[in-house]
């Protein structure tokens, strides 16, 4: 029987006949087979041409009309190209986008564009006619618009070609135009508002939002250029009626790219622009709280209010001119407010900013307005007094535009911390603010030059401040201002503390000393430099001292075991507490002497089964003996992953301690080798031969609690026989 392998095989061989009867047969047989309709479609697409090239075109469109009725693979691109290939063969009126076709290949752009426009106009809705042409006018796009001075002419007549075809879009070759109307969008004679709401800013692909590099460096996206410069060519030439198209477009803009000034700059004014000043108002509000510091988010604000409310709008004008940037943009700032401050009639500060303005444009190399030129000549101007800044004039009328933009922030109780720098910016100090918030207080690194606080505070100095958490959660301050307090550092508590220890440098001088303070029922601990102890009185090791700490709460960590440190206790300040005693921050506990090394003089004394330690028996006043009980204070030192305690004070006590320690015990003896045991009571050599104690001996005794390293358990230790 037939095979489609073997259609294939006499196909191959020139035996084009042969294999269509053969064909016919294999399809007949299995007509869903895919490998017998691909065989058959082969032949069919074969034979079309042959007859193309006779000029038998009769026989072609009949060939045509078997391969459309044939039910071929959707994945098999190369085979329904072909059999569109042949439906165009088959016509011979058709034959035109053929032709054009191959001019395109041998690069003949001009006649291939001549022949496609033919074409279009006798095929109109053929899609891949118009994708053909669609590309032949991106490869001519490429030779007019990538170079230093575009045709106009041939531009615009490209893009109108283009933007009329039926090409599928959104896609690359659509967004590549958009690229080419870009290029010319500061060209009087082309609208490219026209253009992109023919192309349909809906159309922008996620690659056109992407930024793209070149020679190492990064460029804007597509999008966000002709966005920026759509809204610019609106907001310039007044395209009022613009507006409405335009605005959802530049929201997506400013969602997207959260970096660019400029967009939410052009939206504040074309609102503005068609009187929803209200709205923009609303709209820059946030935005200035982004970007406080920036000069021009106040003065576009002053815009916006100037007219109903010129007061405010100076306030505005004062914010922004107390914040820093490019000279020759702020001239432009100070031109309008020096506007403001002569219909005001305060001319002093209206010659200051008009001076300044020209000095800056001069400067750049920028021309100074005729107008700026005529206010030098004035009257008003020459009797006006020469300023060196308008400074004082800014600070004392800035109030009203921060009331404006944050009257409905909460102000919050706060207190002045250290300055300091990173090594990476010795030239950029920064200062910490305590600032107590409902239910915590924290800590916030501001610019030290912000709020100018070296200038205005002292560190510990009660301030309140106005902020809030952004959307980085991150808490943003912008308003800081001192508040009345009877003492410094007055968010903190005095926490009962002592002086722990003096630390010492290579020399044996004191640097810092070392202090403890309770916090509830926890002992925290930190270092104060001698420089920064400022108190009446004298420091010595114990002293019971009133502290005030703050540290920063660790974050809560999603995993149960957290090996994360906690943050470092600061100490803000301390004073004398008179009523105290030596080391009276840290409790009193009872422990029991369980092993004494009179060589090396130590004795080892045990609490709890938590806490032990060692003590040097020239500490204690009184000569002591295994079993004695002291009454000690300790401080835990932690090492790495481990901790021990060291011992503080101590002494001789009848108290007893909290825990069972001791217990009495009596039995029989059982020797095993030099050590013995007593039912569950471990007896060491020591006693075996002091009291010359033999296998099967009955004694009486007191134990000790006593942890085995070796089995790491705890069991009870023989301590005296009786």
């Amino acid at each position: 029987m037939s095979s489609s392998k073997e259609v294939f095989a006499l196909r191959k061989a020139g035996s084009l006949d042969e294999a269509y009867s053969m064909a016919l047969e294999v399809i007949e047989a299995e007509p869903n087979d895919e490998w017998n309709i691909k065989a058959f479609a082969w032949c069919l697409y074969d034979l079309t041409k042959r007859a193309v090239s006779q000029n038998n075109y009769p026989s072609a469109k009949i060939y045509v009309e078997q391969l459309e009725t044939l039910k071929i693979n959707e994945l098999d691109e190369i085979l329904i190209k072909s059999v569109e290939h042949a439906k165009v063969l088959a016509s011979p009126e058709r034959k035109i986008i053929l032709q054009a076709k191959e001019k395109g290949k041998q690069g003949n752009h001009d006649e291939a564009l001549t022949l496609y426009r033919q074409a279009i106009q006798q095929f109109p809705d053929d899609i891949d006619l118009n994708i053909q042409f669609a590309w032949e006018l991106q490869k001519e796009g490429k030779q007019i618009f990538d170079t230093d001075k575009v045709d106009v002419q041939k531009a615009r007549k490209l893009l109108a070609d283009y933007i009329k075809l039926k090409n599928p879009r959104p896609s690359l070759l659509h967004s590549l135009f958009l690229r080419f109307a870009d290029k010319i969008k500061d060209i009087e004679e082309f609208n490219l508002i026209s253009f992109l709401k023919l192309w349909d800013l809906k159309n922008l692909t996620e690659e056109d939002f992407e930024p793209y590099s070149k020679d190492e460096k990064t460029y804007p996206s597509s999008a966000e250029k002709v966005i920026q410069h759509a809204a610019k060519l609106i907001l310039d030439k007044k395209l009022t009626q613009e507006i409405d198209f335009f605005l959802p477009f530049l929201d997506i803009g400013i969602k997207r790219f959260q970096d660019n000034i400029w967009l939410p700059y052009y939206k504040a004014k074309l609102l503005h622009l068609v009187n929803r000043s209200e709205e923009a108002v609303g709209f820059l509000i946030p935005v200035v709280k982004e970007k406080i510091s920036d000069y021009w988010t106040w003065s576009l604000l002053a815009e916006l209010v100037i007219e109903n409310d010129k007061e405010k709008a100076v306030s505005c004008y004062c914010k922004s001119l107390l914040c820093k940037g490019d000279d020759k943009l702020i001239a432009n700032v100070r031109t309008r407010f020096a506007e403001l401050l002569i219909q005001k009639g305060l001319w002093n500060e209206a010659r200051f900013e008009i001076a300044s303005a020209i000095v800056a444009k001069e400067k750049e190399g920028a021309k100074v307005s005729d107008r700026l030129r005529d206010y030098q000549q004035q009257d008003w101007y020459k009797n006006a007094v020469e300023k060196k800044s308008n400074n004082d004039f800014y600070n004392s009328h800035k109030q009203l535009a921060e009331e404006f933009i944050f009257h409905s922030l909460a102000w919050f109780d706060s207190c002045l911390g250290e300055s300091f720098t990173i090594p990476a910016k010795p030239d950029k100090p920064r200062r910490k603010l305590f600032i107590k918030l409902s239910n915590e207080v924290i800590e916030v690194v501001v610019s030290d030059r912000k709020f100018n606080t070296s200038r205005n505070y002292s560190e510990g100095d009660s301030i309140r401040i106005k902020g809030e958490y952004d959307k980085e959660k991150s808490f943003q301050i912008y308003l800081l201002e001192k508040r009345n307090s009877q003492e410094n550092w007055d968010l903190f508590d005095w926490r009962c503390g002592n002086v722990v220890q003096a630390i010492k440098n290579e020399t044996g001088k004191i640097t810092a000393w070392r202090i403890s303070a309770l916090v509830g029922e926890q002992m925290k601990e930190g270092i104060i430099d001698v420089q920064d102890f400022k108190a009446k009185f004298q420091l010595r090791e114990g002293l019971p001292i009133f502290v005030k700490i703050y540290q920063k709460e660790k974050p809560r960590s999603t995993f149960l075991f957290s090996a994360e440190k906690e943050s470092r206790v600061h100490i803000l300040s301390i004073r004398e507490r008179t009523n105290g005693k030596l080391w009276d921050s840290f409790p009193e506990q009872v422990g029991i002497v369980d092993y004494i090394n009179y060589e090396k003089g130590i004795a080892h004394f045990i609490i709890n089964k938590r806490i032990d330690s060692i003590i040097k028996l020239h500490q204690i006043n009184e000569k002591i003996e295994i079993g004695a009980k002291l009454s000690v204070r300790l401080k835990k030192v932690a090492k790495e992953r481990d901790s021990y305690y060291t011992v503080l004070s101590c002494s001789v006590t009848n108290n007893e301690p909290t825990e069972i320690l001791l217990k009495p015990f009596s039995g029989m003896i059982q020797l095993s080798g030099s050590i013995g045991f007593a039912d569950d009571i471990y007896i060491d050599s020591s006693l075996i031969n002091e009291h010359k104690i033999e296998d099967g001996d009955v004694v009486n005794g007191t134990a000790i609690i006593n942890f085995n390293k070796k089995k790491e358990t705890w069991g009870w230790k023989a301590i005296k026989i009786i």
